[in-house]
């Protein structure tokens, strides 16, 4: 990606502005009905899938493969945040990528993408908030006007894929598999881990105030945004988002093997391409992703049947400039 600059004020405003855009386009994505996409369920083995990537259950510190299992952690994070907190802090960080970077101007890729995102997050398992309650994250997905090969997701649910990345994929499954490693990243509360690690606990609370105009809280929310999509996550993080999109992308419908397909193809692309350097900077080696899901596809996911879609997916990717 692009190096990120943008100052605040005029970051802030633009990302209002095209969180207003998405809203629009996810309600007319939602409004047209998810009558053309995979059907969900009757995937054989899932169940047993299932255990396999949450460890066995719902509570925390099992290991799969040697990483830990971070359900409890991400829990312990909820209770620190609001879902309004949440959607505000997912609209500051917003500002921050779009501040690099707008969003592609073609109405057509923005729906498709919404609704493929959309039907994705639907089948993920949502995380407790400060209430006790199921937390319900207004899911909003764009796509990014950049070369770059990357895609980002936000506190609060939005999500971002380059036009760089969608003109490498091949399937509806593949880009299935990415969308649902970034809507993991929300639902287990990765970002949020990374914001109270950074030792910025109290950037949501500074959002509100950074609203009415404090320069010194905006400031310093933007340096620690940065900061986090500069550093990337932690690699355990993108273990967890790694195996549990594939879940989810199954649980949609898709074919399993989206997600690592896409592993496949940063593999093959050389590291001395700069439109990958962000994604190979902040993510494990591809061959360390493909080698922790390799096992999952070959067993647990060995009996689901799901699509690709192929040719609805090239249809889309002729849009792109």
């Amino acid at each position: 990606m692009t190096t990120m600059r943008t100052t605040h004020g005029a970051g802030s405003a633009r990302a209002r502005r095209w969180a207003g855009l998405l809203a629009a386009v996810a309600a007319a994505a939602l409004m047209a009905g998810c009558e053309s996409m995979p059907k969900s369920g009757g995937l054989g083995g899932l169940g047993s899938a299932l255990s396999a990537v949450t460890g066995g259950g719902s509570g925390g510190g099992t290991k799969f493969d040697g990483v830990l299992d971070v359900v409890q952690g991400a829990s312990a994070a909820f209770k620190d945040y609001t879902a309004e907190e949440q959607r505000q802090l997912g609209v500051e960080f917003s500002s921050v990528l779009l501040g690099a970077r707008p969003l592609l101007r073609n109405e057509l890729v923005q729906r498709y993408v919404n609704q493929v995102g959309w039907w994705v997050a639907q089948q993920a398992d949502l995380p407790t908030g400060k209430d006790g309650k199921p937390l319900q994250f207004a899911w909003r997905f764009g796509v990014i006007d950049s070369d770059a090969v990357n895609a980002y997701a936000t506190p609060g649910g939005f999500v971002f894929v380059t036009v760089g990345l969608m003109r490498q994929l091949k399937s509806e499954s593949e880009l299935a598999g990415v969308l649902a490693h970034e809507v993991a990243h929300v639902v287990r509360g990765h970002y949020l881990a990374a914001i109270k690690k950074g030792g910025f606990a109290q950037m949501a609370g500074g959002v509100v105030q950074a609203r009415a105009g404090n320069a010194a809280i905006s400031s310093a929310m933007v340096n620690a945004v940065r900061n986090i999509y500069q550093k990337g996550l932690d690699q355990g993080d993108e273990f967890d988002a790694d195996r549990m999109g594939m879940l989810y992308a199954a649980r949609a419908g898709y074919a399993p093997a989206g997600l690592p397909n896409v592993l496949k193809m940063y593999a093959a692309n050389s590291a001395q391409d700069a439109n990958y350097n962000l994604l190979f900077s902040t993510h494990p080696a591809p061959a360390d992703r493909i080698a922790k899901l390799t096992p999952l596809l070959g067993e647990k996911f060995a009996g689901a049947q799901g699509t690709g879609n192929e040719a609805r997916y090239m249809e889309i990717r002729r849009q792109l400039r």
